[in-house]
């Protein structure tokens, strides 16, 4: 039996499995004589007020410190509560969650007055330019923007980026803040003018705010008008172009039915309308209006497990890697009365289990979904994701990273699309295109300085691509590169990730003949499932 076959009992046992076997273990017991008599807050700006040059003196002027509200509100104690460790150590995480300090720490300290929290924060410098290059020699892609990650002080972000490649040219602007009303519902805002449509989309949600936290909803709307370019066999010009018109309205609500500082189960329910109709380009005649709808109920389970770390992503920074075990699991229904064609049902399951290792961590992430009809299975998904970190010293990190993809009946355009930067880095766009794939990475890196001058961490690294996509059908296509590079993150900034300096090898395949491709990035050069959202 084929793992797809599973999916509709995976996505209602396997909650329930976990729940049963222990997701949430009993919280940490609190010393009830240690009663919380005051929260003190230690706002640091972007330099300590030892540090008198220059720059930091003007760095300091120029950025809005924190305000203490927002600090305040990602607190989960209270002033009268007893103290628990587990509490404070998620609430270092909510603060770091929040991408505008570079250092977070609470600690307890006794006083003549009882226990006293002190809680200090450093703020990162949140103008951020955001510059990208990536080059195969006839082909060039790049990206050019600004990003306030810290607007006044609020921990609202806005940003305005142009990026260019071979198929296309665009302007986006983006708003978020998250507790934008009412200290709790947060509001996004995106919107994309490209050479050939454009793309505008809104988000207005309350998440969980804590692993204990009771409840949550979230509401998002999205509206395309776009081109669709379809690239096979590693053709350098699309062998099909399309329009496209896809709106989408979602809305989910869900709630915890146990919930403690160590894990939770939860439960929701959610339900969208889309329109997706495609025609082709060059046709005049009208666009026809599909819309469809679905609903229905949702589980996650949780058994909270966290490592903090330092040198992953970037350069010393305190880092939060969620090694615990998630699993999501929906259902749902797709009657004809909603615009289907039949009758459908549509499990989908997600999730993620870590562990540690000596020297290390790794974990394992997964996705999978798809509908089903009376003639069976008629589109879906699979994707599945393992990545092991091992740091045998202080300046030394290895990361190797692989995944595989499997789609069935996919939306055009939403096919694997590895090349220019995705998948193997040294390939062209599009030099692999399909509804299979498979990707494999794997990165040595060696910190030459973690914090030269305070200002900023540099390391060297050398790494290997291979990977690929192809249709079901067709013969598997794949390719290699490797190379070295540099790596660069500003210890002073809140954004933690390092730029990536690449110059790397592609080898000779059906793709394209072997060269050198000089890329320019951040983070790392692969991505993991999604888990879902509440």
């Amino acid at each position: 039996m084929h793992f797809r076959h599973l999916l509709p009992l995976a996505a209602l046992l396997l909650p329930f499995t976990l729940y049963a076997q222990g997701t949430v273990d009993s919280a940490p017991i609190a010393d009830q004589d240690a009663i919380i008599r005051g929260v003190q807050l230690q706002r640091r700006d972007i330099f300590d007020p030892n540090e008198r040059s220059w720059l930091a003196r003007m760095a300091n002027r120029l950025h809005f410190r924190t305000r203490p509200a927002i600090i305040r509100r990602e607190l989960l104690f209270r002033v009268g509560e007893p103290y628990d460790s587990a509490l404070v150590a998620e609430s270092e995480r909510n603060l770091r969650s929040l991408g505008i300090f570079r250092r977070v720490q609470i600690d307890s300290v006794r006083t003549p007055t009882g226990l006293m929290l002190r809680v200090l924060t450093k703020d990162g410098w949140s103008t951020q330019a955001d510059w990208r290059f990536r080059s195969t020699g006839g082909e060039v892609a790049f990206t050019i923007g600004l990003v306030e990650t810290n607007l006044l002080g609020t921990a609202s972000t806005v940003a305005v980026r142009y990026r260019k490649n071979p198929d296309r040219s665009s302007v986006a602007l983006l708003f978020r803040r998250p507790r934008m009303f009412l200290g709790t519902v947060g509001l996004g805002l995106q919107y994309e003018n490209r050479s050939d449509g454009r793309v505008g989309a809104i988000v207005i949600d309350r998440p969980f705010f804590a692993l204990n936290s009771p409840r949550a909803f979230r509401f998002e709307a999205e509206d395309h008008r776009e081109r669709v370019l379809r690239f096979f066999e590693g053709q350098e010009l699309p062998s099909d172009t399309l329009s496209r018109r896809f709106s989408l309205v979602r809305a989910s609500s869900a709630w915890a039915v146990h919930a403690s500082s160590a894990g939770y189960l939860r439960a929701g329910v959610m339900g969208q309308v889309q329109r997706d109709d495609f025609k082709p380009e060059a046709s005049t005649a009208p666009f026809s209006k599909t819309v469809t709808g679905s609903l229905g109920p949702y589980l996650v389970g949780n058994r909270a497990r966290f490592l903090v770390t330092r040198g992953y992503a970037g350069f010393a920074r305190e880092e939060d890697v969620d090694i615990g075990l998630t699993i999501r699991a929906g259902l749902q229904l797709a009657p004809r009365a909603f615009g289907y064609d039949r009758d459908g049902i549509g499990p989908s399951v997600n999730g993620r289990v870590g562990v540690t290792l000596p020297g290390g961590f790794g974990y394992v992430d997964g996705a999978a979904n798809g509908l089903y009809t009376a003639a069976g299975l008629d589109s879906g998904s699979v994707q599945l994701a393992g990545t092991v970190v091992l740091q045998p010293g202080s300046r030394h990190v290895a990361v190797m990273h692989i995944e595989g993809g499997w789609l069935r009946n996919p939306v055009p355009g939403e096919e694997f699309d590895y090349g220019l930067g995705s998948g193997p880095r040294a390939f062209g766009s599009h030099a692999f295109t399909g509804d299979r794939s498979i990707f494999a990475t794997a990165e040595y890196r060696f910190t030459v300085v973690d914090n030269l001058g305070g200002l900023v961490g540099l390391g060297i690294a050398g790494f290997v691509d291979h990977g690929g996509a192809w249709y079901a059908g067709s013969r598997r296509r794949v390719g290699w590169d490797a190379g070295v590079g540099l790596r660069v993150g500003a210890s002073r900034s809140s954004d933690t990730p390092a730029l990536r300096f690449d110059l790397a090898r592609r080898f000779a395949n059906d793709a394209g003949p072997s060269g050198w491709v000089l890329t320019v990035g951040k983070g790392f050069a692969f991505a993991t499932p999604s888990r879902g959202s509440n």
